[in-house]
């Protein structure tokens, strides 16, 4: 199977080949990366009851897939850059059925929790470099939107998890949550077939720079500095409420509604399923208010009603379900309909390119570094100070991220052209 990088020594699918459906081959690795980590935030209530273990150790699990997921996003963004993004998509998804299975058949938690580690890499490359490849795939005018659509649909991912736990836990609790993982590693088998077939991006191709000195040189030239310096950052802060709630919010309902580990996969599928809305409002509006402004407003909302959930579960203590559905469905909804899509699509949409995957992979792995901050604290204030604490961090960190979205310089492209991205010119890089 050749992996050089001109596109007409790769096999491509006769026919039927098409940038929409390369772009739908390419993204479904992120519904996929989407299902597995709600899949793991299910079985950590189980876990927990069968192995005896902690609120701040169930969650490391969670955290070992973000750690994996931060090595992913660092070092595939680069070699994407210096060798081609289809070698690096076929390559995470072998390795993602792998690891997958390990995971669904781990005897301890020693070996599972190695197992998240390789997942959390596996998942790591796919965001790493799907975004670029869909950009430089896609044409010009169309790229940002099939980003866009690409994050509409992970959604689905997350909530397939938590209904399949659901089900599962329900109806075998003792090993519900295996079947759980592994039914991402058979989801994964066909687009593993899939992904052998598609060909490098031509803009890659005539963009690509001659050694991995030359691509790091070029991604922290003053040009780009300040713009991936203010992506990341805003990437942390989303990402330390977002992957922190959401690798334990069956965790968090079953605990707060004092229900199964079934049931708070059941709540967390009724308050998840508020983002396919908000993402589908994200599609729609991005393109009459701009990145930032829907960015900044998806982060207040965001912050606000997680603060108001941790506070009064501070101070009042137990809160009837309602309540807590509510606020963290609108905390969801504000999110969904926003960072969740804007922080993601920046670097794709911003950078030449050259140096697309390596900011994509940068930005991505502030998000995990920010994702395991988050899993970290609240692990460990649940245990001290109960979950209202931890929620109170999650809250104020999307605050931040407010903050910092403001500084996003004024006239990027991404203000210019909110959905922009694309099929490259003949020099390699994305119109400006």
């Amino acid at each position: 199977m050749s992996c050089s990088g001109s596109p007409g020594r790769h096999r491509r699918w006769p026919a039927l080949g098409s940038w929409r459906r390369d772009s739908v081959i390419a993204g479904a690795g992120i519904l996929l990366g989407s299902y597995d980590l709600a899949a793991i935030s299910v079985a950590l209530d189980p876990l927990g009851q069968r192995w005896h273990l902690s609120a701040a150790v169930a969650t490391s699990l969670g955290t070992a897939t973000l750690v994996g997921m931060l090595l992913g996003s660092l070092f595939a963004g680069v070699l994407s850059d210096r060798f081609g993004r289809r070698r690096l998509v076929v390559a995470d998804a072998v390795a993602f059925v792998v690891t997958t299975v390990v995971s669904a058949a781990a005897p301890d938690f020693a070996l599972l929790a190695a197992a998240r580690l390789g997942t959390g890499i596996a998942v790591g490359t796919d965001f790493a470099v799907v975004f670029p490849f869909v950009a430089e795939t896609a044409p010009r005018a169309r790229g940002g939107p099939a980003m866009l659509w690409i994050m509409w649909s992970a959604n689905f991912g997350t909530l397939a998890a938590y209904g399949a736990g659901a089900v599962l836990l329900r109806s075998w609790p003792a090993w519900g949550w295996r079947v759980t993982l592994g039914l991402g590693a058979v989801a994964a088998l066909p687009l593993l077939a899939a992904r052998r077939g598609l060909s490098e991006p031509v803009g890659w191709d005539r963009a690509r720079l001659p050694s991995v000195r030359a691509i790091l040189a070029s991604a922290a030239a003053r040009a780009h500095r300040r713009n991936l310096t203010v992506m990341s950052a805003a990437t942390f802060c989303y990402q330390v409420g977002d992957q922190g709630l959401g690798l334990v919010l069956p965790f968090l309902l079953a605990t707060v509604l004092s229900a199964s580990a079934a049931s708070g996969a059941a709540a967390a599928l009724a308050v998840k399923a508020v983002t396919i809305p908000a993402s589908t409002v994200a599609v729609v509006l991005i393109g009459v208010l701009g990145r930032r402004r829907l960015e900044v407003v998806g982060f207040l909302g965001r912050g606000v009603t997680l603060i108001a959930l941790g506070g009064l579960l501070l101070v009042a203590g137990p809160v009837p379900g309602v309540v807590a559905g509510v606020l963290l469905a609108a905390g969801y909804f504000f999110g969904a309909g926003g960072p969740d899509k804007t922080t993601v699509i920046a670097p794709a949409d911003e950078l030449p390119s050259e140096v697309r995957s390596t900011g994509q992979g940068l930005c991505q792995a502030a998000g995990r570094l920010g994702g395991i901050v988050g899993v970290s604290v609240y692990g460990v204030l649940a245990d001290v100070a109960g979950p209202g604490a931890g929620l109170v961090v999650l809250g104020v960190a999307a605050l931040a991220g407010a903050a910092v979205s403001l500084l996003a310089p004024a006239g990027t492209r991404a203000e210019r052209s909110p959905t922009g991205g694309g099929r490259p010119g003949p020099a390699g890089r994305a119109s400006l």
